[in-house]
């Protein structure tokens, strides 16, 4: 299956680079005022645990890895 790296849905799953026990899931868009797209991601084992995270730092391989 082609997966377009570049592009962030809802239910990609992400890790840092370093923490990579730790899964982070794409739950939404964020606010929309501002001009880079922002996700909100929640733990996957603690979904009370929510960050909001611009596209340029899920997209950079220094800071988070996508997983499947």
């Amino acid at each position: 299956m082609f997966r377009n790296n570049s592009k962030i849905d809802i239910g990609d799953r992400f890790v840092k680079t370093d923490d990579t026990k730790t899964v982070w899931v794409v739950t939404g868009m964020g606010s929309p005022m501002v001009s880079i797209p922002h996700y909100q991601v929640v733990r996957e084992d603690h979904t009370s645990r929510i960050r909001t995270l611009s596209e340029r730092v899920l997209l950079d391989t220094d800071f988070y890895r996508r997983v499947d």
